[in-house]
């Protein structure tokens, strides 16, 4: 008797770096997937933009993986079709502008086409990828991490250009054709089912993880960047990019607040700039706090870990929630955390939160770090609120690999 081939699951990785949070989690889950997969399974990673050859390599050290394992899409798509899909030069924008004046579909992408032509049986998409619901062939399981144009359409970043409209698009169509969605919060789960009248039982919650290593990071000699090294607990730190939702406009405000009050306090910021930083910079000269707000841009990963160090602690003003990475990473170094309202269920009293609207109340929130009773007294919560976290975390991975091993005894024909 042949015994029966592998159900075989491919892990599809998008990002680079740059874009934040995103990238290392889904390299958390990966991870944490890897080691509870059912061993009569094949397990294989597509590097969709070969983005992340460096960072799985720990992973093929410790035999987690193998080279064989991973994937990636062509680079130079083979046909003039995929290239008018997805090449992003003039030429091949005109085209596609032609092609939509004229009511002509450009078809699926390159991705989901190969994907389809694989032999894979099942795909799992660790981060929000847009095109999971063009594939036409496979099944897939794929990551919701929230659904914040609807909870907050103000915003430029996911209201102008028809951002709205293919947000909205992509996230009901993805929704409901998966199998199975993961969603990092049961808030998450209740808002998207509400929301696209999701009834089934699809949904698995895995709360977002700090990055893996970042403990690891304090083994490394780095040198903090001369503005900090003079400011070096007295500043908060918000790792976020310049969106105006990211709402650094009010961290600056507090900042001006605490400086009438006479307190020296500044603010660093990190993170790429995505067309807020020219109003936000206007603003800190208004408000006269120039000298107190430094903005250092991009930095490597290895920097991370010692700003947050350095720091009075993390201020999370976002309007978008209810979860974010920053403050499990600070929560993790030990560091305080302040947080915006929309985080209550994520942190609880593990954070100090404030409304985001109100700069008065984050001032008062800032100003209580400078007591050790406050600092300690928080740093204390978010410890049990990590071991708590991480309990619910590998719980969930066990529910999706059991979830996916029920899944194989559908499609393994």
């Amino acid at each position: 008797m042949t015994s029966p081939r592998p159900f075989t699951v491919t892990v599809v990785l998008s990002g680079r770096a740059q874009t934040g949070g995103g990238y290392h989690q889904a390299l958390t889950s990966l991870r944490m997937l890897v080691e509870r997969f059912p061993p009569h399974f094949c397990l294989r990673v597509l590097d969709e933009k070969n983005t992340f050859w460096e960072a799985l390599k720990p992973l093929i050290a410790e035999g987690l993986l193998g080279p064989g394992d991973i994937d990636t899409v062509p680079r130079r798509m083979p046909t003039f079709r995929d290239r008018v899909v997805v090449e992003d030069g003039l030429f091949y924008r005109f085209v596609r502008w032609v092609l939509s004046l004229r009511g002509v579909s450009v078809g699926s992408s390159p991705l989901a086409r190969y994907l389809d032509n694989s032999d894979t049986d099942l795909v799992y998409f660790v981060t929000p990828t847009s095109a999971a619901h063009e594939l036409q062939i496979k099944p897939f399981v794929w990551t919701l991490w929230d659904l914040c144009h609807l909870d907050s359409p103000e915003f430029p970043e996911v209201r102008t250009s028809g951002k709205f409209e293919a947000r909205e698009a992509t996230i009901s169509q993805n929704l409901r054709k998966a199998a199975l969605v993961v969603v990092d919060s049961g808030e998450l789960e209740e808002n998207a089912r509400r929301s696209y009248g999701i009834t089934s039982d699809k949904f698995v919650t895995i709360p977002f993880a700090p990055p893996v290593g970042i403990l690891e990071s304090h083994t490394k000699a780095v040198s903090l960047p001369p503005e900090v090294k003079d400011i070096a607990g007295r500043y908060v730190f918000y790792p976020a990019q310049l969106w105006t939702h990211k709402n650094h406009r009010r961290i600056a405000e507090a900042i001006a607040l605490l400086k009438d009050r006479g307190r020296d306090i500044h603010a660093v910021f990190v993170g790429k700039d995505h067309g807020a930083g020219a109003s936000l910079r206007r603003s800190i000269e208004a408000l006269g706090v120039e000298d107190n707000i430094h903005f250092l841009g991009y930095v490597d990963d290895e920097m991370v870990p010692e700003l947050y160090r350095a720091s009075m602690g993390l201020v999370m003003a976002s309007y978008f929630g209810p979860t974010n990475i920053p403050p499990l990473e600070a929560l993790l170094l030990g560091v305080p955390v302040i947080a915006s309202k929309q985080h209550t269920e994520q942190l609880g009293d593990a954070a100090v939160l404030f409304d985001p609207d109100d700069a008065e109340e984050l001032a008062n929130a800032i100003e209580s770090l400078s007591s050790p009773a406050t600092r300690k007294k928080v740093a204390a919560r978010g410890k049990s609120l990590l071991a708590t976290m991480d309990r619910q975390r590998s719980e969930g991975y066990d529910e999706l690999s059991h979830r996916i091993a029920l899944l194989a005894k559908r499609l393994l024909l």
